[in-house]
């Protein structure tokens, strides 16, 4: 019964994979006319992983990499792909596969997968991937050693922020000896301290004495030169502290945010009852083709009907009850506050980068008659920002922080504001 689960799971992963594929291809062929005119098989690309990214929501990372499994499975690895669909194999062992496969000649990588498929399915997925390895460094050694150094090219530092409060931290793309190096004399300092009666786990005292040598705090006496080669921590480092975090505006910019979040979700239940409404009834009528029209007309005919309320709002509750919003291009730096704190991440629904590293994007451009208004700001990421600006996708913003995006397909999405009670 369990076997037989699994599956069933790997059937029904087969199968979005391979919708996925169909979407990437189908946008592919549609753009074909913008590719002609220079736009990249980088930004086509692009534009799929958002779409991918909303569908299921994604963080953009995760659906590159759901995007990218999806096509090699389908353009060049059907060995693969069709164990996947039988269930011969789960998806951590077509992942592996994959990701060992990425860039290898085509030729190469039917023999690694060929070579590997009978024994993928009793591996588990620590022994397939040195099984997957040895395969392709037999097949083409020199291409083992090209990929390995453009890999090594790649190197890189990431960090994660958690929805617990806390953050990942990462090397990446770095040589397995100086990671192992690096990780063994981490450990041996670890294990002397463990040894010398410190109580906390084995892991927090690793975790611990990464994050007291790469802040320069002090480290214990014991091991301070395991871990150092007698290296002072950094002049003024071991009493550092983070800066402080700044509180809200005052309290009006606080009486202002409640009145708005009142607003904007009742407002925020209207508008998708509405095109739930409009949805079904396309259902009923077999009108699906041309949902994306339709969604995008009931949502502008929103926007219009709000218009008029939505300027007297913005102008009563603003710094100048005689005109509505700034006269410039730029914000001011009041407004570039507020609209940050409103929204503390790009406003695409998927993505987490930090508003005060984003683009304040007029949702209705200026040269378009587009205000420089709270009710018409909203920050969004470099890549989001040109995804906003691409023919196929829709952005509208009824009230002040209430914004709606339109797919391609139709769906859309409603973002209300960030803001903490």
């Amino acid at each position: 019964m369990i076997a037989a689960a699994r599956r069933q799971t790997s059937w029904t992963q087969a199968l979005e994979l391979a919708a996925v594929a169909e979407l990437s291809r189908r946008r592919h062929d549609q753009e074909s006319g913008l590719a002609a005119q220079g736009m990249g098989q980088l930004q086509i690309n692009a534009i799929v992983v958002d779409e991918v990214s909303l569908a299921l929501t994604l963080t953009g990372t995760a659906a590159a990499g759901w995007v990218c499994l999806a096509e090699q499975l389908a353009d060049d690895l059907p060995v693969t792909a069709a164990a996947l669909v039988t269930g011969r194999i789960d998806l951590k062992r077509a992942q592996i596969i994959a990701d060992a496969l990425r860039g290898v000649e085509r030729a190469v990588a039917t023999e690694v997968e060929t070579a590997v498929a009978d024994d993928a399915p009793g591996l588990t997925a620590a022994r397939l991937r040195p099984r997957v390895k040895r395969a392709i460094r037999a097949a083409d050694p020199q291409a083992f050693e090209q990929r390995r150094r453009a890999a090594r090219d790649e190197r890189r530092l990431e960090l994660w922020d958690n929805a617990t409060g806390t953050s990942d931290l990462a090397i990446r793309n770095i040589t397995t000896g100086d990671g192992h190096a690096i990780y063994n004399r981490i450990n041996a300092a670890a294990q002397a301290l463990k040894t010398d009666g410190d109580p906390r786990p084995i892991d927090h005292i690793r975790a611990d004495l990464t994050l007291a040598l790469l802040r320069g705090l002090p480290l214990p006496e014991a091991i301070r030169d395991l871990l150092t080669g007698g290296i002072d921590p950094a002049p003024g480092q071991a009493d550092r502290e983070p800066a402080p975090t700044r509180a809200g505006d005052d309290d009006g910019a606080d009486l202002l945010d409640a009145m708005d979040r009142q607003i904007t979700q009742a407002l925020a239940g209207i508008t998708e009852e509405h095109l739930r409404d409009l949805l079904t009834q396309a259902r009923l009528d077999g009108r699906l083709d041309g949902l994306a029209l339709l969604i995008t007309q009931a949502t502008q005919a929103m926007a219009d009907g709000l218009q008029r309320l939505r300027d007297s709002w913005c102008q009563s509750t603003g710094n100048d009850p005689d005109r509505h919003g700034h006269d410039g291009y730029r914000p001011p730096a009041g407004m570039r506050r507020l609209i940050e704190r409103r929204h503390r991440t790009c406003v695409f629904p998927t993505c987490n980068a930090r508003s005060t590293r984003c683009d304040l994007d007029h949702t209705r451009p200026y040269d378009k008659g587009g205000a420089t208004c709270r009710c018409n700001l909203a920050p969004l990421c470099r890549r989001h920002h040109k995804l906003k600006q691409h023919r196929r996708w829709r952005l509208f913003q009824l009230w002040p922080g209430l914004l709606i995006w339109i797919t391609p397909t139709g769906t859309w999405h409603i973002i209300t504001p960030d803001l903490r009670e």
